[in-house]
């Protein structure tokens, strides 16, 4: 009898915290608030929003208790070895109208396993809208998790099902080292509609996708507006330094992603009700963004930008550096060999995915695989060669022999970790330095953008 999906499989749990190490390393900072909304009485399907391809389930292993086990769209198991690889990875096909519809019918197999996955204590996950979309706002959710809930409820009897509304929230969709927010919300009871479900089932279904759809907008950052939705995008990076401080909140991913809320919130009522002063803010936002387009900069590049002295001194420090290792030999050595250890930070694999990958969305899953297996690749290449090599490093270095390549591998964890807090350091000081240098070389230009910031922030 063949294992099913969510059986216990030992490949899979070796590789597995690796996986989640490497997922955490590559954003800057990772964040998972609501864990305790998780439930421990009962069964549950977890639903997050759609916007990459592969980062969200990825962000999903990193704080589900048990392996889940996903639902995804058939057309990517076309191939047999990726179709074997996407079984071990514990992921299901679900087939779709565009699919053929002499294809939907291999559904009832795909929602028997994962019924079969639920009754066996294992969480599923289902991409709440059936599709990603590359926008911070959420899509129509489809019905197929519902009827795999009402049919599972039903099972299960007197034993809950919960579906958990569950926010993945990116700063940037395709470099690597942004931030990720994952915001767990409240579970929904199945129980509750089962009544319904029995009696009429489409209307069990349209219950249940109301109630998700209200549970997942307070989790995640939705900008409502489709005609203004870059305008007011714009506003929730460009002023969000200044809803902080208004806040009294400090700077952290966290925080960032809370004001997005705030903001997109109030600009969407503003729209909403009609009010006199929106579309003179969206003319500004416009402009605001036009003139960073044309001076290259991020619209957060002027109004979270350093003081002229804390600039000044972010370059000293890296002079420091740069001096220390043309001076003395010990610390060019020491800083060489840990560049040796792991360049990774260092290749821009991102712009190889925006040329060969067409669907953006996709890029940063790609970006990820190329990173994450090179560096293992590596990792292992570069520790036999240090443990082996006698000659060059342990003439340098105490003699410890082989257990070198250990001291590689422990490097490149801990230099893992650090990557990023190092690369967005050093693109910030040449930020902030490009930023004084305009404001040196392009005082007019400076000085107009900082009047339309002001403008937009003037806006109450």
């Amino acid at each position: 009898m063949p294992k099913a999906i969510q059986d216990n499989n030992n490949l899979y749990n070796l590789l597995s915290p690796l996986v989640q190490f490497g997922t955490r390393c590559h954003y800057q900072t990772f964040v998972v608030r609501g864990r305790e909304n998780l439930p421990t009485d009962g069964a549950y399907i977890i639903a997050p929003c759609h916007q990459q391809a592969l980062m969200e389930p990825l962000a999903v292993l990193n704080f589900a208790p048990k392996p889940p086990v996903f639902l995804a769209r058939a057309d990517i198991f076309a191939q047999p070895t990726v179709r074997a690889i996407l079984t071990f990875l514990k992921i299901l096909p679900v087939y779709r109208i565009r699919d053929g519809r002499d294809n939907l019918s291999k559904n009832d197999a795909i929602f028997e396993k994962s019924r079969n996955v639920l009754l066996d204590g294992y969480p599923l996950c289902l991409m709440a809208e059936g599709r990603h979309n590359d926008r911070h706002q959420l899509l129509p959710l489809v019905k197929g998790m519902f009827r795999i809930a009402g049919e599972t409820q039903r099972k299960l009897g007197d034993y809950p099902l919960y579906i958990v509304p569950t926010g993945i929230d990116f700063d940037n969709y395709e470099r690597p080292y942004a931030n990720l927010v994952v915001n767990i919300g409240k579970p929904i009871a199945v129980q509750p509609f089962m009544a319904t479900f029995e009696s009429n089932e489409p209307v069990a279904l349209n219950q249940m996708r109301d109630a998700l759809t209200q549970a997942l907008l307070p989790q995640m950052h939705d900008i409502r507006s489709k005609e203004h939705y870059d305008e007011i995008y714009t506003l929730c990076r460009a002023l969000n330094k200044r809803q902080r401080k208004a806040s009294g909140w400090r700077n952290s991913a966290w925080n960032r992603f809370r004001v997005r809320q705030m903001l997109s919130n109030k600009y969407d009522a503003m729209e909403r009700e009609g009010d006199g002063r929106f579309e003179t803010l969206m003319a500004r936002s416009r402009d605001y963004a036009e003139r960073c387009r044309k001076l290259h900069f991020s619209v957060r590049t002027v109004p979270e930008r350093w003081s002229l002295l804390a600039t000044l001194a972010a370059l000293l420090g890296v002079a420091g550096v740069v001096a220390a290792m043309v001076a003395v030999p010990a610390v060019r050595w020491v800083v060489l060999f840990l560049l040796l250890c792991f360049p990774m930070p260092f290749l821009p694999t991102h712009l190889v995915t925006q040329k060969i990958i067409k669907d953006p969305q996709f890029r940063s899953s790609i970006n990820f695989g190329i990173r994450f297996f090179l560096t293992i690749i590596y990792t292992i290449v570069i520790a036999i060669v240090v443990a082996c090599n006698d000659g060059l490093w342990m003439s340098r270095l105490a003699d410890i022999g082989p257990w070198w390549g250990l001291v590689v591998v422990g490097l490149v964890h801990l230099e893992a970790m650090a990557a990023a807090s190092v690369v967005n350091g050093l693109k910030a000081v040449l930020r902030n330095s490009r930023y004084w240098l305009l404001c040196l070389f392009r005082p007019k230009a400076m000085r107009e953008l900082e009047a339309c910031l002001d403008a937009m922030a003037a806006e109450k």
